[in-house]
């Protein structure tokens, strides 16, 4: 049995087979390796929000929580 292995860095339309392979039984194998892209920061997102309204918009009053509790008698 022989073997060749050939990567491609830019896979052309065409492979092209050796002489020697040639009207035989030929097995091919195809890997394609997945370019890993990690997703964005949490940072980059934000910087890349719009800068839309004015900040009293997006703010809520201050929570003081339950303060005294009075009942109704």
């Amino acid at each position: 049995m022989q073997a060749i292995r050939q990567i491609y860095d830019n896979a052309p339309d065409i492979i092209p087979v050796p002489e020697a392979f040639r009207h035989r039984r030929l097995e091919v194998l195809l890997i394609v390796e997945e370019e890993t892209v990690s997703p964005p920061s949490l940072k980059s997102l934000l910087a890349d929000m719009p800068d839309v309204g004015d900040d009293s918009d997006f703010s809520r009053p201050r929570d003081f929580g339950r303060q005294d509790m009075t009942w109704d008698s």
